[in-house]
């Protein structure tokens, strides 16, 4: 039977509660106390005490205890709720998931400082790492995400177990309304987005900060193979068409002071090469000049003839591999004009010799798509990445392997199949450097010195 207390009653006394109420038959633990209702005189105090919500208190063996608000004022009701807290923090006790609150701060904050564990050295590999680390960049990546867009989305002191599983399906709208930094997001960022949560969220449940459930954030979306979030890319004919107005674009860049010039010539150069490539940006601003080797091809046109051995480094996101890339006259042109040739130097750096970074590669990539205006036309939306799918697509339309498309790219069947599965049907055994038509500017054969779209391939 329950014991009840009168205000100001709690075990040795309390001038901060009233209605205190002992329910002897509901226990937390085996051999705990009982657990109590009671309401507070400190909160609500504009209401009449009939009218403030109860809480409840379960006491621990060896802790505090959890105090959680009942959320309602009839005291019938207050015990049916009291029971039904009672046996969810039972469930929770039994999954290893301690009473006290989780914020959603909290748990981020964890995560991200079990991530930051995982970052690799600047000249290790994944596989000297371990397959599970990731870069530096990476990192920087996940905080931004969960620091910028989640915690405003949830709220910082919200504990993390009272987030009902239908909160989720705002994410999507939500993130579109409220884009913080930069432009309105597109579908493959919320994607990837909701990737980092559900990743934070089972190692969350992993660690009993939350509750095991069968479902995680965003169970039932397929954050992959879903056409919503294909990147786009160009077309042939686009392709010519954009980079004819991107040679356009670097001429005028010839009043700007020394700085900006060289900085738009770079990207430029790094636009061109990483088509020909497939070559990720992050890959390509990390490599030095002793990283690359240039190489001529025999029996074709000299313009095609100039081709490129890259060593990607070692701490990028699939680390150290080998890249046999079309287009070697980008990379020479800044090999030559650059001040800065130590076999240490980066190969596409500022006036300064300081690395060129993703994010000046893609500011100077923004200015060459406003000013060509091909998004506008196509009705696309290109990303330096969409660079790297040029190139893929082109590779599989082409004929050429998945194994040696693979290798190329470092990549995986498995992201090949998912990301480029609309392509797979035309594919062929051919080699990697197989090339069947010639893509040039405007279709026709291109002169010496002329800039393109993309070259033959190189034969391994």
């Amino acid at each position: 039977m329950p014991t009840k207390g009168g205000q100001g009653k709690r075990g040795g006394g309390s001038s901060h509660v009233a209605l205190w109420e002992e329910l002897r038959h509901l226990k937390l633990e085996s051999g705990g106390k009982p657990v109590s209702i009671y309401k507070r005189l400190d909160v609500e105090k504009d209401k009449p005490l009939e009218d403030r919500s109860y809480y409840l208190y379960a006491p621990i063996k060896g802790g505090k205890g959890k105090r959680k608000s009942l959320r309602v004022s009839v005291r019938n009701e207050a015990l049916e709720r009291a029971e039904e807290e009672v046996v969810e923090m039972k469930v929770q006790l039994k999954q290893g998931v301690g009473l006290t609150l989780v914020s959603v701060e909290d748990l981020v904050k964890r995560f991200l400082a079990r991530k930051r564990s995982l970052v690799r050295g600047a000249w290790e590999s994944k596989e000297e790492a371990g397959r599970r680390s990731i870069t530096k960049e990476r990192w920087g990546l996940i905080e931004g995400k969960l620091r910028n867009y989640v915690i405003p989305f949830l709220g910082a002191r919200t504990d993390v177990r009272s987030i009902a599983f239908r909160k989720w399906a705002e994410w999507e709208e939500w993130r579109r309304e409220n884009p913080a930094l930069g432009d309105k997001p597109k579908a493959i960022t919320i994607q990837n987005e909701m990737g980092i949560i559900r990743e934070c969220w089972k190692w969350g449940m992993e660690n009993g900060l939350i509750p095991f459930s069968p479902k995680l954030p965003f169970h039932d979306e397929n954050l992959i193979t879903d056409d919503r979030v294909r990147r786009d890319t160009w077309e042939a004919s686009e392709w010519s068409s954009f980079a004819r107005k991107a040679r356009e674009w670097l001429k005028t860049q010839e009043h700007n002071n020394p700085d900006e010039y060289w900085d738009g010539f770079v990207a430029y150069q790094m636009l061109f090469f990483l088509a020909n490539s497939g070559m990720r940006p992050g890959e390509l601003v990390k490599v030095k000049r002793k990283d690359i080797r240039f190489y001529k091809r025999e029996g074709v046109p000299s313009h095609k003839a100039l081709c490129a051995l890259v060593q990607v480094h070692p701490s990028t996101k699939t680390g150290a591999r080998e890249v046999n890339a079309m287009g070697g006259v980008f990379a020479r042109r800044v090999w030559e004009q650059s001040s800065h040739k130590s076999k240490e130097d980066f190969l596409f750096c500022h006036l300064d010799g300081s690395q060129f970074s993703t994010k000046d590669f893609w500011k100077q990539f923004k200015k060459v798509t406003a000013f060509t205006r091909e998004n506008e036309r196509w009705g696309k939306h290109f990303v330096p990445y969409s660079l790297r799918h040029l190139y893929a697509t082109t590779r599989l339309q082409n004929g050429t392997s998945r194994e040696a498309l693979c290798k190329n790219m470092g990549c995986g069947e498995t992201y090949l199949r998912k990301h480029y599965s609309h392509y797979l049907a035309r594919l062929a055994t051919a080699d990697l450097m197989v090339m069947r038509n010639d893509i040039g500017l405007g279709g026709e054969m291109l002169k010496e010195g002329d800039d393109f779209a993309l070259l033959d391939e190189v034969t391994n």
